[in-house]
């Protein structure tokens, strides 16, 4: 059983992809700083919106925080194909980024397919949303 949204596989994915986004952009020249931040900006929220949603109360919170998620993701795609049109990150660095993008985004859409069933099947509270869903060791 998952007890921390950091032991999450999707979580995990998204998280080294915003580290590597970071990383990927430190060099972009000084004319394209603003896809550097808008690369970041689009990137660091999908870790945090999936850590928003998961410690919420009702299913439907984390759903929608799951949707958030979805399209910072695509955002995240976006920018980092501009940088690659207009020259800017090379071919082996968007190439990587597609395809781990492109995996992340499916276990996301798998998620969100089973929330969605669970939230038909029992309703929109998360069952055990009474139990705290943190040890002392995390704060």
């Amino acid at each position: 059983m998952i007890e921390n949204v950091q032991q999450m596989p999707v979580y995990q994915a998204f998280f080294d992809l915003a580290v590597d986004v970071e990383k990927a952009t430190r060099d972009l020249g000084a004319e394209f700083r603003w896809l550097r931040v808008q690369s970041l900006r689009s990137s660091e929220p999908v870790c945090a919106n999936m850590s928003e949603g998961f410690y919420s109360q009702y299913s439907t919170e984390y759903l929608q925080a799951l949707y958030r998620c979805r399209r910072e993701a695509r955002e995240t795609v976006t920018h980092l194909n501009y940088g690659h049109t207009v020259e800017q990150l090379p071919e082996p660095v968007i190439g990587g980024f597609a395809r781990r993008y492109e995996d992340a985004l499916r276990q996301l859409a798998n998620l969100i397919a089973s929330i969605e069933r669970k939230i038909q099947e029992r309703g929109k509270a998360k069952l055990g949303a009474y139990v705290l869903k943190e040890t002392s060791e995390e704060r």
